[in-house]
């Protein structure tokens, strides 16, 4: 079975779980208790699966496995569009000739391809689900709670935690999910992540090494279409929080210069009001903070008027590919 995984990805800090698990409840939706869920992700010496950009996974739950392979798709911000493909099986053993052929390089030999795959992290978590009807739309919220292992588990090898809420657009549009994203936002302790359980993963098996950041341009090409300039701007933001969030300073001036951006054109597209009010209003106040010697990356970076901003512009990137 294949579909186009669409979500927004929410890192949340453990102390603000309860109060946006509150808020789930008040909206129409159906519950799933915690359910206990397994992931065990290949991948060959050579990370030829990373060089195709796919991701392999078998899932457990409850003594039924599934097997997903997720294909090359994009990232804007926190929201993540990849076709993945699903298969369920009897045993966790691997069998990519149950996948369509299409998916694959042209010439791929799949039996030489499987016989190199070797487990190479895997993840264990609690998931909580609600299935919350909100606009006119279906989405499905989650909440996962546990870790990622290098290698295998029980092997003492390196972890990273998993907390997190996703969001997947079950039935709808994609606006009314980033509208119940901002509903969640309205308390700190969210922040939009880029960075799938997989590529987290991916990242502990190589490494963690001192990540050095894209070089933020004094100026933007004013003159380019917003649908440029606004992917180029969130990907700015993203990668610069992550990095001071890393604990590099230059993270912290990366930022200023983005949110110098966010101001200079909401300026520019008055005409749009009221859809950039959140950003024209908010964005002077962050950079104040920002500014501040005492600001730190995880308090403001886990704001609720941080998060409310960029899910502002996500929507209005949304609303120029209309």
């Amino acid at each position: 079975m294949s579909s186009v995984e669409i979500e927004l990805k929410l890192s949340v800090k453990p102390d603000a779980i309860s109060a946006v698990c509150r808020q789930l409840f008040q909206f129409p939706h159906d519950y799933t208790s915690p359910q206990h869920l397994t992931n065990i992700y290949f991948e060959t010496p050579d990370n030829q699966l990373r060089r195709w950009d796919m991701g392999l996974r078998i899932r457990g739950f409850d003594g039924h496995y599934e097997m997903t392979i997720k294909t090359a798709g994009k990232v804007i911000g926190g929201l993540h569009q990849r076709p993945e493909f699903n298969i369920l099986l009897y045993q966790p053993k691997l069998d990519l000739t149950l996948f369509p052929d299409h998916i694959w390089p042209e010439n791929t030999d799949l039996v030489a391809l499987q016989a190199q795959l070797t487990e190479l992290f895997s993840t264990d978590f609690n998931r909580e689900k609600w299935l919350v009807t909100y606009g006119e739309s279906e989405i499905e919220v989650v909440l996962d709670q546990g870790s990622i292992f290098s290698g295998n588990k029980d092997s003492g090898d390196q972890t990273l935690p998993i907390c997190e809420f996703e969001l997947e657009l079950k039935n709808g549009n994609i606006i009314d999910m980033l509208s119940l994203a901002n509903r969640l936002a309205s308390q700190n302790g969210l922040r939009l992540a880029d960075k799938s359980k997989a590529a987290r993963g991916y990242a502990l098996v190589h490494g963690l090494p001192c990540k050095i950041l894209p070089k933020v341009p004094n100026a933007l090409e004013w003159q380019q279409p917003l649908s440029v300039l606004l992917p180029e701007i969130l990907a700015q933001w993203q990668a610069q929080e992550e990095g001071w969030l890393a604990g590099l300073p230059e993270g912290k001036t990366g930022l200023a210069q983005v949110l110098q951006w966010m101001i200079k054109l909401t300026e520019r597209q008055t005409d749009r009001l009221p859809l950039l009010g959140v950003l024209a209003d908010l964005l002077p106040e962050l950079k104040v903070v920002l500014s501040m010697n005492y600001s730190q990356a995880e308090t403001l970076c886990y704001s609720a008027s941080w998060l409310q901003c960029k899910l502002a512009l996500m929507q209005w990137l949304l609303a120029q590919s209309r």
